[in-house]
């Protein structure tokens, strides 16, 4: 059964990632249709940041994302930037506070059911850099009613190189400044990715040199 819901999940992926890339690179960014501004019960609350960790300029990482059920997003692709859209909290680390870079909050209102992180990319102005495919699958579940926290989706210009991981001290603050999660109970639910690296990412082959040594 895990072998079968493991393949009908990769099937999935690869049938709607055609979709998402056509959307990047069209323009056609939908994650403003999601953005949470009503409260709607039948629905759910996911939120978090978007980070670029870089050395000079950022100018932006995107992570895509699908749903199990495609009717979920209405046919439209969702991306989650860096770059603070109307409405979300801008995040900016100088020196000498470390990493340096820029990101923001997102606060998406979505249909209850599975949904997975599957994609992510580094803005290079002329072109984007794709990530390879993710080290396992980044699941997560959106239910009725309940606000959850899924992580920092941290992108390393430099090593080229995401992570996500739980950074609900830091950011729980800044997600706090939306009037509408002012009161709210937020669910840390923060998920854990490490490595994932874009194709023929720098600091993949800095690492593969230093292990060969």
């Amino acid at each position: 059964m895990f072998v079968r819901t493991t393949m009908l999940r990769a099937l999935a992926c690869a049938v709607l990632l055609p979709a998402l890339l056509s959307a990047c690179v069209t323009g056609r960014n939908s994650a403003p249709a999601f953005t949470y501004t009503t409260p709607d019960l039948a629905k759910g609350v996911v939120v978090g940041t978007v980070f670029e960790s870089s050395v000079f300029e950022a100018h932006g990482a995107r992570f895509g994302i699908v749903s199990s059920d495609p009717a979920a997003l209405e046919g439209k692709s969702l991306w989650l930037s860096s770059h603070a859209p109307a409405g979300q909290v801008a995040l900016q680390n100088v020196l000498p506070k470390v990493p340096t870079g820029k990101g923001s909050t997102f606060a998406l209102q979505l249909t209850p059911g599975r949904y997975s992180v599957i994609i992510w990319l580094l803005d290079y102005g002329f072109r984007s850099r794709y990530s390879e495919s993710s080290p396992k699958p980044i699941e997560f579940d959106v239910v009725a009613g309940k606000v959850i926290y899924l992580g920092r989706l941290d992108a390393n210009r430099f090593l080229q190189v995401a992570s996500i991981h739980d950074n609900f001290e830091e950011d729980i603050a800044y997600l706090k400044k939306n009037p509408l999660l002012a009161n709210a109970s937020i669910e840390n639910k923060a998920l854990e990715v490490r490595e994932w690296w874009l194709e023929d990412a720098l600091g993949k082959e800095i690492q593969e040199r230093n292990r060969a040594k």
